[in-house]
This record gives structure tokens, C-alpha cells and sequence, in this order.
């Protein structure tokens, strides 16, 4: 009875090992599926966003150059209006210079002599106001100029990021759906606690690494020495072991080698 109660909990410990082992192996499993995500996603690089801030910029640019041309628009208006101005203006002057000629008194001729006074202060005003129009047509017809020049060039790196981008994801868009697909395969094999744990790891490590093998008796994300107990320890799959220092799950070279023989 004894020796049927010590096969029992052997069976329960082998259990017990087997199911670490599987979980660890799972776990490196997608650790390599992300990481060749990773590096697709790394040589794509900076270009989607480089292309969104070209985008962002030509739509800057375009309303930029649209506002040039309402305010060119105006300008025209006003300076028209000046010159309908002092134009009537004039008209006026000549009018009351001619009543000038068959006043009665003095009173009514001093009257007059203001009007035209007045009606010319009208034309002075009008023409100053025409010419600062004329001056802030030129500064924008510039400015329009230099804006047209450089919607043109953004337009041009446009192109070419997208075209460069395109050429990219073409290359490597198939892949990386199929290791999407993959990982949220693999995703399924491990237990929510784990993938939770991973995924946290995951972000908050620099180079996405979660799942890291010992390296020269050190752990392969932050290189610090583990220490002789924890590498025993890691090899007999009894428990998860995380690093001490990073927090990274550490795996030994017995997971690395089941890993390979299954996808070998």
C-alpha cells in the first residue's frame, strides 16, 4: 500500500513537471512567433508614420493655400471698392466745383469748398487703403507661391513613402498575417494567469522580450548572473522562474531543444 501511495505521487510530480514543461514551452513558442513579428514590423519601421505626417501636412498645405486664395479674393474685392470709391469721389468734386461756379453767397461756396474737401480726404483715404491692399496681395501671392512649391515637394515624398511603404507590406503583409494567426493560435495553448503575466512582460520590455534562455549562466534579456539554485531550479521544470532582476520568464536549453524538434 506504501509503495502503491509512492508510485501515486511520483505520478503526480511527473504530471506536475510535464505540465511546466509544456507551459514553457508554449510560452517560448509564442515568445519566437512575436518576435518574428516584431523584427517584419521593425523593418517597415518609421514609415507608416511618416507618411500620416505627410498626409497631415498636405492637408495643412491645402488649407493653407485655400485660405490664401479667399483672402486674395478679398483683397481684389476691396480694392475694387477703393477704386469705385474715389471714383465717385471724384465725380462728387467736379460736381461741386461746377455748383462753385453759381453759388450766391459766400456761405453756400465755403459749403461746397468743404464738400470737396471732404469727398477728397475720401479719395486719399481709399487710395492708401487701395495700395495697403495691393501690398498685402503681393506678400500672399509670395507666401501662396512658397506654399504651392512645398505642397508640390510634400506631395512628391508622398509618393514615394507610399510607394516605399506599399512595396514593403506587399513583401511582408502575408507573412505576418499568417504569424498573427499563429500566435493567437498559440495564445489559446497557454492559461489566461501566463498570458496575462507574458504580455505584460512583453510591453513594458525594451525589446519585446518576455521569454528570455540563459545565457553563460546569465538571463538572456538583462544579462545579470543567475544564481546557481534558481539555474537547478529552472531546469526542473517544476515552476515557472522568472529573473530577479528584469522579471523575465527564463527558460533553459531542454525547452529550447523540444521547441526545435517541434518545429523542425
Amino acid at each position: 500500500m506504501a509503495e502503491n501511495l509512492e508510485n501515486k505521487v511520483n505520478e503526480n510530480e511527473e504530471q506536475i513537471e510535464i505540465t511546466v514543461e509544456r507551459k514553457l514551452v508554449a510560452l517560448y513558442t509564442l515568445q519566437q512567433i512575436d518576435s518574428k513579428i516584431d523584427k517584419i514590423r521593425i523593418v517597415r519601421g518609421e514609415l507608416p508614420l511618416e507618411v500620416q505626417d505627410l498626409e497631415d501636412e498636405i492637408v495643412g498645405l491645402q488649407t493653407r493655400i485655400e485660405n490664401y486664395n479667399n483672402e486674395l479674393q478679398r483683397l481684389a474685392t476691396s480694392i475694387s471698392n477703393y477704386k469705385i470709391e474715389m471714383k465717385e469721389a471724384a465725380e462728387l468734386i467736379k460736381k461741386y466745383e461746377e455748383q462753385q461756379n453759381n453759388v450766391r453767397n459766400n456761405r453756400e461756396y465755403d459749403s461746397l469748398s468743404k464738400e470737396i474737401e471732404f469727398q477728397s480726404c475720401n479719395i486719399q483715404l481709399a487710395e492708401k487703403k487701395a495700395k495697403e491692399c495691393s501690398v498685402k496681395t503681393n506678400d500672399i501671392k509670395l507666401a501662396l507661391e512658397e506654399t504651392r512649391v512645398r505642397l508640390n515637394e510634400r506631395s512628391n515624398d508622398l509618393e514615394l513613402k507610399q510607394s516605399e511603404l506599399k512595396s514593403i507590406i506587399a513583401e511582408t503583409e502575408k507573412e505576418e498575417e499568417d504569424l498573427v494567426e499563429l500566435s493567437k493560435k498559440s495564445e489559446q495553448l497557454i492559461e489566461d494567469r501566463l498570458l496575462v503575466a507574458y504580455k505584460r512582460i512583453r510591453k513594458s520590455a525594451r525589446n519585446g522580450l518576455a521569454v528570455v534562455h540563459i545565457e553563460r549562466d546569465a538571463c538572456g534579456g538583462c544579462f545579470n548572473k543567475i544564481p546557481p539554485q534558481h539555474q537547478l531550479d529552472i531546469r526542473m521544470h517544476k515552476k515557472i522562474i522568472v529573473c530577479e532582476y528584469c522579471g523575465r520568464i527564463l527558460v533553459d536549453e531542454d525547452i529550447i531543444d523540444q521547441y526545435n524538434s517541434q518545429n523542425n
